[in-house]
């Protein structure tokens, strides 16, 4: 009996521990129903806000990607236009030096001026008709000239160039022999080159021309010099030269040439005639309405330099993004295009979803902060804020990822920056609630890694930041010597690790930032020592020559795969583990030196059958600031 009363006392007492359990959740569940009526408008407000920040974002930085595009094609024709002006240097370097050897050929093959006269026929320029007259018979390797090619076809031949000898008449220089072709197809022999021409002010007053000219036909890089008679007078001209237009090796890399994702290049000549267009491309350019637009800009190419322009295409109707620049010598415009959807659609793809994915965290962030103020004394705090760290580590992932969106193009400062303050708001809030809370409780070592994270985040947007190089330089003047003493204090260096610094003038003093060229040599000596796996040795050197300062930092290590050196600088490659680096060291190694007007280079052999294995970087800095 006496077990059956502790039963049912046991019963009872269970009963009321249940009671005061529902009575317990009922409360909470009440107060909790409250608190969210009140934290809904808030919500509201939050989400219009952040909505309203993240679709002004978005058209700012579709505007950016749209400029980034423009700027790229236009360097890209900047680009072109260099080769061709190479092109134009190389053509008259030829044009000189064949026109040098074509007079030693001329003169060594006995040129003689006979007395006797024969009969010539010219072809009057104006109307076209032949013309008889008489001149004076020419002599060259004891064969009269007139109508004789062999010196000329020798000249192609031997220069691959075209060639022309003159004769001065009463009319003008006329062609006696050449192996310039008319539009038929034959020797433009007898053929007129009047008094008033440029060519022959330049010969009158002693001078070989050089230069760009019509010959019969089309347009030459030409060279011209004269023939002298016995009295030193000009009796005729040499001619050499070659088309402009005969651009086999350039036109081979243009048509190669790949711009962006979908870009090509292109050059039409002032007839709006295709002179070079690309192997993937079939497009007729020549129809659209574009080219007369380009055409009819002309003098405004001239005076500025390229123009870029989006239109329609008749041909595919797609928007296209165009650069362009007219180069004068050769009377070419010179164009890069790419199709807009292909060369935008993935970035501002990407970069809609990764501002989405950042504003629903950056909802549910501030939302779960507000909601823990709101209702700090709840008892599924602990449960909620694991939920918030959560949160908050996804959030730090996508904030990367956004970030590494920004590199595209140039928006790395922008994104950086817009994302810095909010980190800077969690980070805040986070160590507030730190000195809220006990040391040794579970809630502290939460927030802790918030903090911690928070702060890590933030490090490495600085490190992006200093990619973008917002910053200016805070140079002076150092000695090499006190400046590697002060590298050295600047980086742990392990004992199995030996460091050998040589100067070739340790007293010369070098203009840089300091501070920054410290940190590019942390970095070196950093990565040199993680390569050799704390065991190695590295050697650093400097030299002097005329214009600049050499810096060599080599090391012993397992050295740098062809495919990694392509990627080198890059931000956020990396090729240590995960977690052991952000990838940004040497990116910002490498916008430093860009800042400083520098260069580096990358030497290695990471192939143990070659020989040692190395890693060297090579950093020139101009030994004067401009």
């Amino acid at each position: 009996m006496n077990k059956n009363l502790r039963q049912n006392d046991l019963f009872v007492q269970t009963d009321k521990q249940m009671k005061k359990v529902k009575k317990f959740f009922n409360k909470r569940l009440n107060n909790f129903q409250a608190k969210i009526k009140i934290f809904v408008p808030i919500l509201l407000i939050i989400v219009f806000s952040v909505s309203a920040m993240t679709f002004f974002s978005v058209y700012l930085s579709k505007n950016n990607i749209y400029d980034s595009i423009e700027n790229y094609l236009s360097l890209e024709v900047q680009s072109l236009m260099k080769m061709f002006e190479r092109e134009y240097e190389l053509k008259m370097e030829h044009a000189k030096k064949n026109l040098r050897i074509s007079k030693e050929l001329f003169n060594q093959k006995g040129f003689r001026i006979s007395d006797e006269k024969i009969d010539f026929s010219l072809i009057d320029p104006e109307t076209g008709d032949y013309e008889k007259l008489k001149v004076n018979k020419w002599l060259l390797n004891k064969k009269e000239l007139h109508y004789n090619y062999d010196f000329v076809d020798k000249i192609k031949a031997t220069l691959g160039c075209q060639a022309t000898v003159f004769q001065k008449t009463e009319n003008g220089f006329v062609r006696i022999s050449t192996n310039v072709l008319n539009d038929d197809g034959n020797r433009a022999v007898g053929t007129v080159i009047g008094f008033d021409s440029p060519i022959f002010k330049e010969i009158n007053d002693g001078r070989d021309y050089f230069g760009r000219a019509y010959v019969v036909n089309d347009w030459y890089i030409t060279g011209y010099s004269s023939i002298k008679d016995e009295k030193g007078e000009t009796t005729g001209l040499l001619f050499v030269g070659s088309k402009e237009k005969d651009l086999p090796e350039l036109a081979e890399k243009f048509r190669e040439l790949k711009i962006g994702r979908s870009g090509y290049p292109f050059v039409f000549d002032g007839s709006a005639k295709m002179v070079i267009n690309h192997n993937d491309k079939g497009y007729d350019w020549e129809s659209m309405g574009i080219i007369k637009t380009i055409m009819g800009e002309k003098n405004e190419l001239l005076k500025d330099q390229s123009h870029v322009k989006r239109f329609v295409s008749e041909v595919d109707n797609e928007e296209k993004i165009i650069a362009y620049d007219y180069f004068k010598d050769f009377d070419f415009y010179i164009c890069a295009a790419v199709n807009e959807s292909e060369e935008t659609k993935d970035l501002i793809r990407d970069l809609i979803i990764a501002s989405i994915l950042i504003s629903l965290l950056v909802v549910l962030g501030i939302s779960i902060i507000v909601y823990f103020i709101a209702i700090e004394k709840f008892h599924g705090y602990l449960k909620a804020l694991e939920t918030r760290d959560l949160e908050l580590a996804t959030m730090q992932d996508a904030l990367k990822h956004s970030e590494k969106l920004a590199t595209m193009g140039q928006l790395s400062a922008g994104i950086a920056h817009e994302v810095n303050n909010p980190l800077g708001v969690v980070l805040m809030y986070s160590n507030i609630l730190k000195d809220e809370c006990d040391p040794e409780s579970e809630i502290y070592k939460d927030l802790d890694t918030i903090a911690t994270q928070a702060g890590r985040c933030k490090t490495i947007l600085s490190g992006l930041l200093n990619f973008a190089r917002k910053n200016e330089l805070n140079k002076g003047r150092v000695k090499l010597s006190a400046f590697f003493d002060n590298v050295k204090k600047s980086v742990i260096i392990p004992k199995t690790v030996n460091i050998f610094i040589t100067h070739e003038n340790p007293h010369f003093e070098v203009e840089l930032d300091e501070n920054q060229m410290i940190q590019v040599f942390v970095n070196f000596i950093n990565n040199a020592v993680d390569s050799m796996k704390s065991n190695g040795d590295i050697s650093i050197s400097t030299g002097i020559d005329k214009q600049a300062v050499i810096f060599i930092v080599e090391d012993t290590g397992p050295g740098i795969t062809e495919e990694n050196q392509k990627r080198l600088f890059e931000p956020f490659f990396s090729t240590k583990q995960m977690g052991k680096g952000t990838g940004l060291g040497l990116a910002v190694v490498y916008g430093i030196i860009k800042m400083h007007r520098g260069k580096i280079l990358v030497e290695s052999n990471a192939d143990a059958s070659k020989g040692k294995t190395f890693a060297r970087f090579i950093v020139t800095l101009p030994k004067n600031s401009e």
